[in-house]
């Protein structure tokens, strides 16, 4: 299904939006590894309170303890997708969707006013709902762009080791 990335896409995409450097890219790519093992790994240590803030929010009281498990556990996954080179694809597409399902959510705590905690864990879970849609909006462009970096076909690496045939 993703392979049917319309390469024409990139044509009409102004310039300024794709990377042009593929440091920048393995860059972006180093960041959202960092992003999903750091909260994935300390929702699974903090887990109890993990669970505990999940269940606090109404459509997922009834799912919160599966929740409390899966949740790091596809975080911690999309980080090492994004290590491995033949996985790279299923990692951008997951970093792109997790962050977009997390700054929809973030976006809807902050227009309705909600107080609920946030459940990001440690360091990310002391800002504010501003501050934190600021951060989600952030690193979903980024995982965003680097999936649009990833279908470029002017950023495809061709192999110059070719077998002879004889």
């Amino acid at each position: 299904m993703f392979d049917r990335f319309s390469e024409n896409a990139f044509k009409t995409l102004p310039k300024m939006f794709l990377f042009k450097s593929n440091t920048i890219y393995n860059f972006s790519k180093f960041l959202l590894i960092l992003l999903f093992v750091y909260t994935g790994t300390s929702k699974l240590l903090g887990h109890d309170l993990f669970l505990s803030q999940i269940s606090q929010i109404k459509f997922l009281k009834n799912i919160a303890q599966p929740i409390s498990f899966l949740l790091p556990l596809v975080e911690i996954i999309t980080s090492i997708f994004l290590a491995i080179d033949q996985m790279q694809r299923s990692g951008l597409w997951l970093a792109a969707f997790l962050l977009t399902i997390f700054t929809i959510y973030v976006a809807g705590m902050l227009l309705l006013k909600s107080s609920l905690p946030c459940t990001c864990g440690a360091v990310i879970s002391s800002m504010s709902w501003k501050q934190h849609l600021w951060f989600n909006l952030f690193f979903m462009l980024l995982s965003w762009n680097a999936l649009l970096h990833y279908y470029n076909p002017a950023n495809k690496i061709i192999s110059t080791n070719k077998k002879e045939v004889s």
